[in-house]
Parts: structure tokens; sequence; C-alpha cells
């Protein structure tokens, strides 16, 4: 997908270096305190669900285009005073091209007709995540904003859906247990059990991500076969498809069996379009568009959730991670990933060389070189491409800057205290 944005909260010109941002497999938006990372993250978050909506037919263009409809679906994310009057924000995905350049400036135009559509599950995982762990019954919180809403109902779902505890991934020996009949979340961690509500906030903050991460990304890899959902009779509550979008669906359905009855198709051309129509209605694949994953996590911590944020994605090639960050060592965790996939197609694929590789970085998260993009922004509003070099991220970059940095400053210490 493409996407540009100018003039919106605290982004002013945008990206410069070309027209258009290029958002595929991982995107890293990294910068200082206020700078309108998240701000882009949750723009982007809102128009890749426009685009869903209007395929899933939720409403038709012109709805769209009526008068305040476009800047409503903004609230979600809490970003709808964001817009200015010289805002302008434009999004090329698989289907349809949105360019808004004002209130009365919004067109929509299909990019192709008739394609094959894969809809994605897209999960916003704010920053504020925290929350929910560090209350001990969070349904009971009233006043969330929708975007904390809708987590909270996906870190519910993730939750119900264990049948046991689950491993974090922070050391081997600490788990998460969740106790269905008292509704407790639990750490256990060398046989010393503690509620989740009473841990740390690095596991406050790691367990809802890794939860609901994991349940939706595992859900939509064992998602089942048309064939076998459409001999389900309870398909529509089973894929939790709403009423008036089943609906649709099923309209659809029986419109297309029909027509293909009179012109007498055959049983497998009849299932290729049914799977083609049904995969505009039911997601297939998962953008998770993660604000702050290293929040209050150690760096070792950090490393390990980027690892396995980066499995998730590589379950489809479909799958997008998106991030917004401060940490200098998500970058550097992106580049072992990168790394340890060059490497491995280095060495005529020698088991025991990839096998050492896989100690490094294991092997579900490993990283071609051409699917990531890093941009950094600025605090006058523009944004940047992180250059590359040999397909790595460069070192030249304002987190890993900082660092050096201190160590300049370290040894100017050092050096006026001898004199």
């Amino acid at each position: 997908m493409k996407f540009k944005i100018k003039h919106f909260g605290p982004i002013v010109e945008g990206f410069t270096d070309h027209e258009y941002m290029d958002i595929r497999g991982v995107s890293l938006f990294i910068g200082s305190q206020g700078t309108g990372k998240s701000s882009v993250a949750k723009a982007l978050s809102t128009l890749i669900w426009i685009e869903k909506a209007l395929i899933r037919k939720d409403f038709t263009v012109k709805q769209l285009q009526s008068p305040g409809r476009f800047k409503s679906h903004f609230s979600f994310h809490n970003i709808k005073n964001y817009f200015q009057d010289t805002t302008e924000l434009e999004y090329i995905g698989e289907v349809y091209r949105i360019h808004y350049k004002g209130e009365k400036d919004l067109s929509v135009a299909e990019v192709q007709r008739d394609a094959d559509v894969y809809i994605p599950k897209i999960m916003y995982v704010p920053s504020e995540r925290n929350l929910l762990s560090a209350y001990p019954k969070p349904t009971a919180l009233s006043g969330l904003v929708p975007s904390l809403t809708t987590f909270l109902e996906e870190y519910e779902n993730a939750k119900h859906f264990l049948d046991s505890s689950v491993d974090l991934p922070i050391s081997s020996d600490t788990s998460f247990s969740y106790d269905r009949l008292n509704d407790t979340s639990s750490i256990i961690r060398k046989e010393n059990k503690t509620k989740l509500s009473e841990a740390s906030s690095g596991y406050q903050s790691i367990v809802p991500l890794f939860l609901v991460s994991r349940h939706l990304s595992n859900q939509l890899r064992n998602r089942v076969s048309v064939s076998e959902l459409l001999n389900r009779n309870d398909w529509m509550s089973y894929m939790k498809v709403n009423m008036k979008r089943a609906m649709n669906m099923q309209n659809e359905l029986n419109m297309l069996f029909n027509r293909n009855l009179k012109s007498k198709k055959d049983e497998k051309a009849v299932q290729k379009l049914s799977e083609k129509l049904i995969n505009r209605y039911i997601p297939s694949c998962f953008i998770n568009i993660v604000e702050e994953p290293e929040q209050n996590l150690f760096p070792d911590s950090q490393i390990r959730i980027m690892f396995q944020l980066l499995s998730y994605m590589n379950f489809s090639e479909k799958n997008q991670l998106i991030i917004t960050t401060h940490s200098p060592y998500l970058i550097n965790a992106l580049s072992l990933a990168v790394a340890c996939r060059q490497a491995s197609e280095k060495t005529d694929a020698e088991s025991n060389i990839r096998k050492k590789l896989s100690e490094i970085v294991p092997q579900h998260a490993w990283l071609a070189p051409d699917n990531y993009t890093v941009y950094k922004l600025d605090e006058l509003g523009n944004i940047f491409l992180l250059d590359s070099i040999e397909g790595l991220p460069s070192d030249d970059n304002d987190l890993n800057n900082y660092l050096g940095q201190f160590n300049d400053q370290f040894g100017d210490i050092l050096e006026l205290g001898e004199l």
C-alpha cells in the first residue's frame, strides 16, 4: 500500500523523499516525543479500515463522501481534531484509492476491479494497554476511548481461548495463566505465582500485546477452508459476521450460485468464485499496528518480543507489522533478523550454519531485506526514509545517535576531570 500525509496533527510536510510512503511487510516509525509517530499510525489504521469497510459494503462511496462522514471515522483513535484546513491524506490500497484534500474534496476511486482481494484483520495495540493489566477487572472500566475498548475485547477473547498456561517471550521460565472461573490473570515464574495486576509494569505491558497478537495470528492461520465453512449450518456465527454483513454476503452468494447454475459452470469454478467473494468479507490476513512494543521492558525482552511479532507476521505473505518506537534495540533486532536471512542464503542451506543462525534469531522471525521500511520523524513535522546499507537498516539513525552522543559526552567529562 501507498500512503501520503500532510498537515495533520504534528505532521507538516510529511514524507518528501518520494511522493508516497511504501507500507509493506514491517514498517517502523521512529522519532522523539510529539513528532507524530502515533498520528501517522492511527491515520493509516483508519484508512486501511475504511477501505476494508468499502470492500465489505458496510457503506457506499457516496455515503463516505457525505458531510462529516469521513472525518467521523477518525474519532475511533481520538484524532478527529487533528484535521487542518490544509490537511492532505492519500491512501492507495489493493482496491481503493482514497484522497482527502478538504471537506469538499474527497475522492474515492477503485484501483482495480474484480481482483482477488484478501481483507485484513486490523489490530491497533495502543500504548495505554498497561491500564488493562493493572486493573484487576478491566471489563469493569468505563470511559475508555474506542480503540482501547476494541483492544480490550480482543484481549478478553484471547484469554478465554487459552486452555493452559502460555510461555511469555521474556525468559524461558516465565508464563501467563488465566483462571476463567475466577476471572484472574497471573504471572508464573520459578514456581512463584503473582496476579498480573500486582506484577511489574513490564509484564503488564507485554501480556496484552503478546496474547492478542498470538491469538489473532493463530486464528487467521487456522481459518477453515471455504468449502468447510459453507457446509457449516452456523457459519455466520462461527465467523462472527454481523447481521448486515452476513445478509450482504449471503445475497451475493445466492446470486453467484443462481447465475452459475444457469450458465452451467463446473463446481470447481463456482467454488473458486465463492472463495473470492468470501475473502471480501472474512479476514484472511493480519495487520498488527503496535505502539511502543518496548514499553517498560529490559532491552533483552524488547528484542524477544520483536522477534515474536516478526514471527506472527511471517505466518502469511499478506500479513503486515506496523510499529511506532523510541527504542534503538528494535531496529537492532530488525537488523539481526534481516542479517540471519541473508547469511542463510549465502551458506547453500548448510543445516549446521542455519541451526547456529536460528540460535541467534529464531528462524520464523527471519526477514527478507526488501520486506521492511524504517521512517524517522523530526520535530519540524517531516518524515524521512532511513537509509539501508546492503539491505540492513543504517546505524546512522536518531536512536543510535543518542547512544553515541552519550558516549561522546561521557568522554568529555572524563577529559575535563583530568584537568
